[in-house]
């Protein structure tokens, strides 16, 4: 059913109307009458609007007027909008305007507005209450899992169970059907992770499938997971084949999560599935639908899960909606409207979630009372109960969060959304009010998204267990609720062609997978749309040259992936205010972006072959220009300096200098930006950034006092800085989430080398100089977490003050003779460092005075360090207290360390084997990584003997190897043991077969191995992984192999 949400929009118009550019037109035109009408009655409506959107459910009348209302305040707000940019922007006069059309629409939107005033409609101001803000981490808490012991330990059995003898092979499938909402896919978690079923699987497989049911798709995912590599096989019986070849000789578990078709040739062509593997391997199902488990056949056993107790759906709802123990206690009342409104959930987990995170934020008992007697409860069409906790929880929310969800209803189901996008296109829609106390919209849009992320609106979508969060999805059933509640107002063609009228739509997403990305005929009917997201696999292969005239009203257009140019015309959609232009492939941007004036975010993240940028100052409102990736850019147009609203601007390219410019021109070797002068480094002066910004190419500057008119260390809001010389920072990447994204896209096309490639910097006394100059006037702000300094030619380091620093990068640094005072920074955690040429020795200097050095250090990288020959111990110090991983590399005249006595994760390669004498101490060791050691023939006594707790075991690369060392045995927690490429090694050491917790055991390229003895081997009993490559002297490896009864590969 379609909901309709007003309130945002006709504020805007409010405020609108209160433009001293348009009260210069009404005066005129002699329409002061008509503008202060319309100010006296659209507060009279907003007043009682959240009443008539709550009743549109039940009273057709309300909800048809409101519906007429939306379409005359749609084109109000557009008709104020342009009138207020040609007036501002193209200079034109009030009688350029259609008067006619003008006060058509201003009459149709009075005429609305005061015919809702017959309703009699309640006023209410609650629902514009903000929640209450209550300090949140951006990570949502997932509620524990209540009432499904006795449902898994049922399914768990069916998969331990033999499959049933049938014609098809040796798997069978289990379904989980259910209605949604009931918590099939978190049973399905449930049993996935079980510790049971992965020890009884070799392999398992998550596929979630969803309305998108492809053979090929799901064939190839299934390819890709259980091999760790990507399929490029189109062909069916292509990838038949390879599916055989990789589930054939395993035992597998294949999760296929929300399926709904009921296609019998679907899932014909998924046969194979169920015709290899090992005896035993099972294939479990999530489905709604009963015939989805009947097409299954008869290798199929169906599960019916049924609704949770009250009491399991109340200890879900207590945990989202008391913050406390002690806080449920002290509202009894609360406490038993809570339990009332357990009993109208229907058993359903998702309803009980949904509720508890909605009451979370209300205290007053008469709040929880009006949603325990609403009369959706009660409304014949929601047949299943969650349905009205879904629409109570949406019509409970205030009006601006309403208008954000429903503009969710705009992405493809299971769609992944970033955060900061969908924050800057509601921005650009005009969904986030200020709060009038100077708090940036970005700040207060976060607030929105994370109020809903509370109510389970947004699920993480990470790329793996525990790994930081990519981005977010909406959850299946909101998804559903949204597009319900957006019926004629939104629309998503997904490889289909709408045959309906479309006249009332105003956002619209096309995703062309399978087809020409062309604009459908059937859309240039709505003449007043405002969102165009365009998703496409394979990226634009066109753009037609009519798209933008035809929608001149769009305030959002997505566009990413682009393979082609786009067409001067994107001038004509004046209005537009966000434009996403990532991952395309064009070379320069259409000098019509100039004449975008409203435009507040320009996405080009990943554009890797953008040489240039167009003229920007006219972009007045430019928020956030993302050019993340946009390596071949030779630099930033002049004038990016004046916009002053600018936010977002993680690279600035230092321009060469003219005369180097014009040489290198005349050579060929040089790119001009048009008749552009590209921006200098001054031109950072007043904008305050936020987040990350990385200089590029600081070996061009000719001037310091340009460098000190940056200003750095004013802008207060930048919390990740990178600085660099020559060509070593090209691929520095400052932020986890970015650096995947980057990776992707990189495998996609070859990167054009640009003007900025030039050869690296070498030092000399003069650039050593000028290089240290520099770097002390871009002294950033004290909030600064994160710094990376790269190719910095300089002798010494400034000594900054950045007590909030977390994480520094030093790399290429080779002319520097002392390392920087760092001990010092109380909440540093990450220090890496490479390429120190001149670094003879780590020095008190390095620690700085306090008592405890680097306090809150955790993670050490040091790599590179040629000359480095002594790192003593500073008397009275306590030195890294936290320290839990040192990497060393490529540390040759290097011969002790100091004792690091927390450490779990060691990795030392390509050093002197003497420093291993260092790491006899230490007692903590989880991880041990030996590699690169010439020298080395054993290992020291008490290095094994000290590390009881040790799990993971490398030896690489140590050719003169002949002995592990008499304590192996004591490794009784080794889990993981590689020994490659250690040449002179010929016997496993005593007390091998003392290795009860190994599971994965690799040798390779030990030439001088002839015998792998019963004993040891046969004793392995948890041995689950055995690889032995390429060790030509190995007369056997059969004997004990019968013994290791866990083995899996």
């Amino acid at each position: 059913m379609e909901q309709i949400v007003l309130a945002p929009l006709l504020q805007v118009i409010f405020d609108k109307l209160a433009n001293p550019v348009l009260q210069k037109f009404a005066d005129y035109w002699e329409l002061e009458d008509r503008f202060k009408k319309l100010q006296r009655i659209l507060p009279l409506v907003q007043a009682v609007i959240q009443d008539a959107e709550e009743q549109q459910a039940t009273d057709k009348s309300i909800r048809i007027w409101l519906s007429q209302l939306k379409d005359a305040a749609y084109k109000a707000e557009d008709l104020l909008e342009e009138y207020t940019y040609m007036q501002n922007y193209k200079n034109s006069k009030p009688y350029d305007v259609n008067f006619a059309n003008f006060t058509n629409i201003l009459d149709d939107l009075q005429k609305a507005a005061v015919e809702g005033l017959s309703f009699h409609l309640a006023e209410r101001n609650t629902g514009d209450k903000q929640f209450e803000k209550r300090e949140t981490s951006s990570f949502v808490i997932g509620s524990e899992v209540y009432g499904r012991d006795e449902d898994k330990r049922k399914i768990i059995d069916e998969l331990f169970s033999p499959s049933r003898t049938v014609s098809e092979g040796n798997t069978s499938a289990i379904s989980i059907v259910g209605t949604p909402g009931i918590g099939k896919t978190t049973l399905a978690q449930f049993i996935y992770n079980d510790d049971e079923v992965k020890e009884h699987f070799n392999l398992r497989i998550w596929i979630f499938v969803s309305r998108d049911f492809k053979a090929k798709r799901i064939i190839k995912a299934a390819i890709e997971s259980s091999s760790g590599n990507k399929c490029d096989l189109v062909d069916l019986e292509g990838l038949q084949c390879e599916l055989w070849k990789s589930l054939n000789d395993k035992k597998y578990l294949l999760m296929l999560d929300d399926v709904w078709t009921e296609d019998q040739d679907e899932w014909d062509q998924l046969r194979p599935l169920f015709c290899c593997g090992v005896d035993g391997s099972k294939v479990l199902v999530t489905t709604c639908s009963q015939k989805v488990a009947l097409v299954l056949g008869n290798s199929n056993t169906s599960y019916c899960l049924k609704g949770l107790s009250e009491d399991d759906c109340f200890n879900i709802f207590r945990k989202r909606a008391f913050f406390t123990q002690t806080e449920e206690e002290n509202n009894p009342n609360l406490r038993g409207i809570g339990k009332e409104l357990m009993r109208k959930c229907g058993g359903t987990p998702l309803a009980a979630k949904i509720l508890g995170g909605l009451m979370r934020f209300k205290r007053e008992e008469s709040d929880w009372l009006y949603m325990l007697k609403s009369d959706l409860w009660n409304l014949d069409v929601y047949r299943s109960k969650f349905i009205p906790a879904l629409l109570l929880s949406y019509l409970h929310l205030p009006s601006h969060l309403k208008h954000c969800f429903a503009f969710c209803s705009i992405f493809p189901k299971n769609f992944e959304i970033k955060r900061e996008k969908l924050i800057h296109m509601w921005m650009a829609q005009g969904l986030i009010l200020s709060d009038g106390g100077g708090k940036p919209l970005e700040d207060i849009g976060d607030e929105y998204f994370n109020e809903l992320l509370w109510m389970s609106v947004f699920e993480d979508v990470k790329e793996t267990e525990g790994a930081f969060v990519r981005g977010y999805k909406i959850n299946d059933a909101f998804h559903s609720l949204a597009r319900s509640i957006t019926q004629k107002d939104s629309l998503v063609l997904e490889n289909q062609l709408a045959q309906t009228n479309n006249g009332q739509v105003h956002h619209a997403s096309i995703v062309c997978n399978n087809r020409p990305s062309l604009i459908p005929e059937a859309l240039s009917q709505a003449k007043h749309l405002r969102t165009l997201l365009v998703f496409s696999e394979d990226g634009l292969l066109e753009v037609p040259s009519d798209i933008f005239s035809s929608f001149i009203y769009l305030r959002v257009l997505d566009l990413s992936g682009c393979q082609t140019k786009l067409p001067q015309s994107i001038r004509d959609i004046s209005l537009l205010k966000y434009l996403d232009l990532s991952n395309s492939h064009f070379d320069k941007l259409p000098s019509g972006i100039s004449s975008l004036c409203y435009l507040q975010a320009l996405n080009l993240f990943g554009c890797y072959n953008l040489k240039c940028l167009p003229s920007m100052k006219r972009i007045t409102g430019l928020r956030h220009l993302n050019i993340s990736g946009c390596e071949a850019l030779a630099g930033l147009p002049t004038g990016i300096g004046e916009l002053v609203h600018l936010q977002t601007l993680p690279i600035f390219v230092v321009p060469i200098a003219s005369s180097t410019q014009r040489k290198q021109i005349r050579m060929g070797t040089g790119f001009r930006m048009g008749t552009l002068r590209p921006a200098r480094i001054s031109e950072l002066k007043h904008l305050n950034l936020r987040g990350e910004l990385k200089i590029k190419h600081l070996e061009r500057i000719d001037d310091v006092e340009e460098v000190k008119l940056a200003n750095l260390r004013n802008k207060e809001y930048l919390e990740s800085l990178g600085l660099c010389w020559g060509n070593k920072g090209a691929d520095l990447t400052m932020n986890p989430s970015l650096e995947a994204n980057v990776a992707r896209f990189q495998k996609r096309e070859h990167h054009v080398p640009g003007p900025s490639e030039e050869p690296e910097t070498h030092a000399t006394t003069s650039n050593q100089d000028s290089a240290g100059e520099v770097l002390a006037c871009l002294q950033p702000p004290k909030n600064l977490k994160k710094i990376f300094i790269v190719g910095y030619p300089g002798i010494g380091f400034p000594n900054w003050t950045l007590p909030n620093l977390t994480e520094m990068v030093l790399i290429s640094c080779r002319g520097c003779v002392q390392l920087p005072i760092l001990g010092h920074l109380p909440l540093l955690r990450s220090l890496r460092m490479e390429g120190m040429d001149n670094i003879t020795h780590i020095g008190p200097e390095f620690y700085g005075e306090h008592v405890v050095s680097f306090p809150s250090l955790q993670e050490l990288f040091m790599r590179d360090f040629p000359s480095l020959q002594e790192w003593p111990i500073p008397n009275g110090k306590e030195i890294f207290p936290k320290l839990n991983k040192l990497v060393l590399r490529k540390c040759p005249n290097l011969v002790s360390l100091p004792l690091f006595l927390s450490l779990k994760h060691l990795e030392i390669q390509s050093c002197r084997s003497i420093i291993l004498n260092s790491t006899e101490e230490l007692t903590f060791l989880s991880t041990l990584i030996i590699e690169g050691f010439d020298d080395l023939s054993s290992l020291p006594a008490n290095l094994l003997r000290n590390n009881p707790l040790l799990t993971c075991l490398t030896i690489k690369s140590c050719p003169g190897l002949q002995s592990l060392g008499p304590d192996f045995g004591c490794l009784t927690s080794l889990k993981s043991l590689s020994i490659q490429w250690c040449e002179e090694l010929s016997l496993l050491p005593e007390g091998f077969e003392n290795l009860n917790a190994l599971e994965c055991f690799v040798i390779s390229d030990c030439h001088s191995m002839e015998i792998l003895p019963e004993n040891p081997i046969g004793g392995l009993r948890s041995l689950q992984i055995l690889s032995i490559e390429n060790c030509s002297s190995l007369s056997s490896i059969s004997v004990g192999l019968q013994y290791l009864t866990a083995l899996k590969h």
